[in-house]
């Protein structure tokens, strides 16, 4: 599946629950199937140092075709 906007509205709103949950506000990315980033989102009190990892993991997940 190639993430679009609406797909990856979707995955940062899961992500954004799951992270309130669990009380950890998180730097969310999702890329589509090329590596590309779609979207990013970092939640207040997220680490700044964090968004340029979020990203990285995201396109590190897809280069090696896991979740």
């Amino acid at each position: 599946m190639s993430a679009n906007l609406e797909d990856a509205r979707r995955v940062i709103a899961a992500a954004e629950k799951k992270a309130t949950e669990i009380g950890q506000p998180m730097n969310i990315a999702v890329v589509d199937a090329g590596g590309n980033l779609v979207a990013h989102v970092r939640q207040d009190g997220a680490w700044i140092g964090s968004v340029n990892i979020s990203i990285n993991k995201a396109w590190t997940s897809k280069a090696f075709d896991i979740s």
